[in-house]
């Protein structure tokens, strides 16, 4: 048994070890430059955020972190350190999330990373989702932040600790989370409004209380008036403008129709994933969120449909198109969670794990549990970075990034080369050599404007 643990245990950091890896070969790219750039004005900092806030989004979170970019300070570095830190976070908030749901220090352990290897495995976008500050800054730290609201929630429901200083945090990660992006706006509220109905309409069955209740209608409003600050922001008004195919509500709803059922296959129908579910499903029992079981499943499973439909109605509704999947990366996690949830509200009231008894016991569940992360080890994302690591192709990426800075340094006039050497882990919008394109304008810019040299 300690055998098939610890073996579990090194699986599972071994299949990490290659995505932290590779962050020390994620290179700036597109927008990057484009806020490298604007970040390094001389103008005080309220000024760059009101830059962005009025006239480009909304998102006022998000708007902060991109005016602290890694490239103001020129260290390639701060760049790179800025995603290793962004993919150990994640594990160590899923953690503290879970941990609210079983007094097992172990499993909390095994199942965070389990959740972790899962996301960062087959996020249809890594690049944009792990290995891209901008990307980080907009998404993958809004689910972090949400995720870790959601733990201070729950102690705060159960009575935990300090309850005032536990509310005001909470409210305070709930703000900080909405303004991220667009999609935590629309999102966000919804599952509020959603909890709170519902307790309202079954309180005596899920036993939550008339102080809880305020908490949850308060969380509401929070959330509501926070997310208007996202939605009818100068800065929104205007970039919608730039979309001429965009609120195009019979085009939005059928592709995100389709999008909704191509990601849900995608993601459920995997191996792994079917036997972490089978695992979730055995130890129902263990699970000590009590008014997890009680909810429905229906409402559960109507809130993962709206959760993955949204995000890429949003993007068509906006835009016309679903762009790079960056709404898809951020609805990921939520869709895991909530799936989890589905699955332990269906085995409560159908009573499944007793019907799966034979997979209870503890070796098979660590032999379904190691069998998960081996699979992972070799696909996805994961077959992309150990096929880019056999090749030897980051070094010539690294290599043929800084040959193209030296030049742009040099002959600032001439246009710049597009890269050669590009991992199939990366998925770049570069350089056009063309004087007129977005990207080369941002590069351009940033090198000759602010006399960075990155190192």
């Amino acid at each position: 048994m300690r055998s098939a643990k610890l073996l579990l245990l090194l699986l599972l950091i071994i299949a990490l070890l290659p995505y932290l890896y590779t962050c020390f070969y994620a290179l700036p790219f597109a927008d990057d430059f484009c806020f490298g750039w604007t970040a390094s004005e001389k103008a005080s900092f309220a000024h760059k955020f009101l830059r962005q806030y009025l006239h480009w989004n909304g998102r006022y979170t998000s708007d902060v972190l991109v005016n602290l970019h890694p490239l103001v300070s020129g260290s390639l570095f701060n760049y790179q350190l800025a995603s290793f830190l962004a993919i150990l976070a994640f594990p160590c908030v899923v953690f503290l999330f879970i941990r609210q749901w079983t007094n097992n220090l172990l499993t909390a352990i095994f199942t965070s990373l389990l959740m972790s290897i899962f996301y960062v495995c087959y996020q249809p976008n890594i690049t944009e989702g792990i290995y891209w500050y901008v990307g980080i800054a907009n998404y993958h730290l809004g689910n972090i932040f949400f995720i870790l609201q959601l733990t201070v929630l729950t102690g705060l429901l159960k009575g935990n600790g300090n309850l005032v200083f536990r509310l005001i945090i909470s409210l305070f990660l709930l703000i900080i989370s909405i303004g991220f992006n667009e999609i935590s706006a629309a999102l966000i509220p919804v599952y509020y409004l959603a909890a709170t109905i519902y307790f309202k309409s079954n309180r005596s069955s899920i036993n939550l209380g008339s102080k809880n209740f305020q908490i949850l209608i308060t969380h509401f409003a929070v959330a509501f008036i926070a997310s208007l600050f996202v939605v009818f922001s100068p800065g929104n008004c205007m970039r919608a403008n730039l979309f001429p195919n965009r609120l195009n509500i019979v085009h939005s709803v059928f592709f995100a129709s389709l999008q909704t059922v191509r990601f849900i296959s995608l993601w459920s129908l995997s191996v792994p994933f079917v036997l972490l579910s089978l695992i979730v499903i055995v130890n129902t029992d263990k699970i000590k969120a009590g008014f997890i079981k009680a909810i429905d499943y229906k409402l559960l499973l109507a809130l993962l449909l709206f959760t993955v439909f949204m995000g890429s109605f949003l993007p068509y509704m906006a835009t016309g198109i679903l762009g790079q999947h960056h709404t898809i990366n951020y609805v990921f996690p939520f869709f895991i969670i909530l799936w989890l949830t589905v699955l332990i509200s269906l085995s409560q009231k159908y009573r499944l794990h007793p019907k799966l008894n034979p997979f209870a016991k503890k070796l098979r569940v660590l032999a379904l549990a190691i069998t998960a992360v081996a699979v992972m080890l070799f696909t996805g994302n994961s077959r992309k970075i150990l096929t880019d690591i056999k090749s030897g192709i980051f070094p010539r990426y690294k290599s043929e990034f800084m040959q193209r800075q030296s030049a742009i340094l040099s002959q600032p006039l001439l246009p710049i080369d597009s890269l050669r050497n590009i991992p199939n882990t990366f998925q770049l919008v570069d350089v056009k050599s063309d004087t007129g394109w977005w990207v080369d304008k941002c590069m351009k810019r940033y090198y000759t404007e602010t006399q960075m040299v990155l190192k």
